[in-house]
C-alpha cells in the first residue's frame, strides 16, 4: 500500500485548510488522497511482480499452441501491441492460461474499490465489451471478460457495487484473482494491512502535532464523552 508519509500533497492543499482550519492537516488530508490514488497503481505492480509475462505479445498471439501454465500481458503491454486494437482504452491485464485443457484468454479490470455510480459502471462495462469486440478478431483463444474487486470477497456486494450493469459471470474477487494466477492472496493483502498500521499510526501523530492546542485541550482531554469511547475502544 502506499505510505501516506511519503505521499505528496497536492495544490489543493489550501481548500482542504479551509475545511479543518490548519494548513498542516489540510496538507494531511491531500496527502491521505494522493496515497489512495497510488494503491491502484502500487496493487497492480505487486500483482505483476509475482506473474511471469508474455515476453513479446505480438509474437504471442500469432504462435499456433499456447504453452502450459499462465502468462500475463500488463496494459503497457497490451498499448505497445501493434496487433491488438485497444481503441480508446485498453483493459489492465490480458491472462493467458493453460493448464491441461483448452487454452484461455481472461480481460481483467482491476479495482481497488467495489462501489460505483450507475455512469461509472456502465461506461466500464461499455469499454470491455468494446475492447472485446475489436480484439476478437486477433486473439485465437476463447476470451472471458471480468470486473476484479480485489479487497471485496463477496461477488454479490461487487456485483450490486456495480449497480449490477455488468453480468454476474464477469464478477471477480482478488482471491479468484490470484487463483487464477497461481499466486498468494493473503500476502498480497498482508502488505496492505501492515502498510494501514503503519498509515494509521503516522496520521494520528500528525493530527496531535498540528491540532490546534485548544481543540485538544477542550475537544480532547476535557471531553468526558470523548473520554468514556476511548476507554470503551482500549
Amino acid at each position: 500500500m502506499a505510505k501516506v508519509k511519503k505521499a505528496k500533497a497536492a495544490n489543493s492543499t489550501r481548500s482542504y485548510a479551509r475545511v479543518l482550519g490548519v494548513l498542516e492537516l489540510g496538507a494531511l488530508v491531500s496527502k491521505i488522497h494522493s496515497a489512495s490514488i497510488r494503491n491502484g497503481n502500487q496493487l497492480e505492480r505487486m500483482i505483476a511482480d509475482r506473474v511471469e509475462h508474455v515476453p513479446d505479445l505480438d509474437d504471442f498471439l500469432t504462435a499456433e499452441i499456447m504453452p502450459e501454465g499462465v502468462l500475463l500481458a500488463t496494459k503497457k503491454a497490451i498499448k505497445a501491441s501493434a496487433t491488438i486494437d485497444f481503441g480508446r482504452a485498453e483493459p489492465d491485464f490480458m491472462v493467458f492460461r493453460r493448464r491441461g485443457g483448452q487454452p484461455r484468454c481472461h480481460i481483467i479490470e482491476l479495482k481497488i474499490g467495489h462501489v460505483f455510480d450507475t455512469k461509472k459502471a456502465a461506461g466500464e462495462r461499455d469499454l470491455m465489451h468494446q475492447f472485446m469486440a475489436r480484439a476478437a478478431p486477433d486473439i485465437p483463444y476463447r476470451m472471458t471478460s471480468h470486473f476484479c474487486s480485489f479487497f471485496q470477497e463477496d461477488q454479490n456486494a461487487i456485483w450490486n457495487g456495480f449497480k449490477r450493469k455488468i453480468a454476474i459471470t464477469e464478477v471477480m474477487t482478488g482471491r479468484q484473482f490470484c487463483d487464477l494466477l497461481e499466486i498468494d492472496y493473503e500476502e498480497i493483502v498482508g502488505v496492505f494491512n501492515e502498510d494501514a498500521a503503519d498509515n494509521l499510526q503516522y496520521v494520528m501523530q500528525q493530527f496531535v502535532a498540528h491540532a490546534p492546542r485548544d481543540v485538544l485541550a477542550e475537544q480532547v482531554l476535557a471531553n468526558p464523552a470523548l473520554k468514556d469511547m476511548l476507554r470503551e475502544r482500549l
